[in-house]
């Protein structure tokens, strides 16, 4: 995997970079199916390894009741969830993520058509630590 990994949003006003991902889970809860329209993808980035390189005028947040929810204003991209050590970065706007997931969390929320498919480790709620 590379040590930076870049992000942009639908339109290309916002870019990003990742320094040192953690790691890749999946958030099941019913505000990130709202927020997505689906279970959010997510990297998990110490907010420091997060930098905006083009667009962060272009950003506007969503206060919700678990963390504030950071958009693009111009094409409505979901970009991260602010976490405050950390940031849940939408993995589906890196190109050249090639990180396997480790986490599912929130799974007894999770949309009851999904199916999740892989071994990593299941989380009713959020995981420990």
């Amino acid at each position: 995997m590379a040590d930076v990994l870049k992000g942009t949003c639908l339109c290309g006003g916002v870019e990003y970079e990742v320094e040192d991902a953690q790691a890749l889970g999946y958030c099941h809860c019913s505000r990130c199916q709202r927020w997505t329209g689906s279970s959010l993808a997510g990297v998990v980035v110490a907010s420091e390894n997060f930098r905006f390189t083009k667009g962060e005028d272009l950003v506007k947040t969503y206060e919700s009741e678990l963390a504030p929810r950071n958009f693009c204003s111009n094409c409505g991209s979901s970009l991260y969830d602010d976490l405050g050590a950390v940031y849940f970065v939408a993995a589906g706007l890196m190109q050249d993520l090639d990180m396997e997931p480790s986490f599912h969390q929130q799974v007894a929320y999770k949309a009851s058509w999904h199916q999740i498919g892989d071994s990593a480790a299941q989380f009713d709620e959020m995981p420990p630590g």
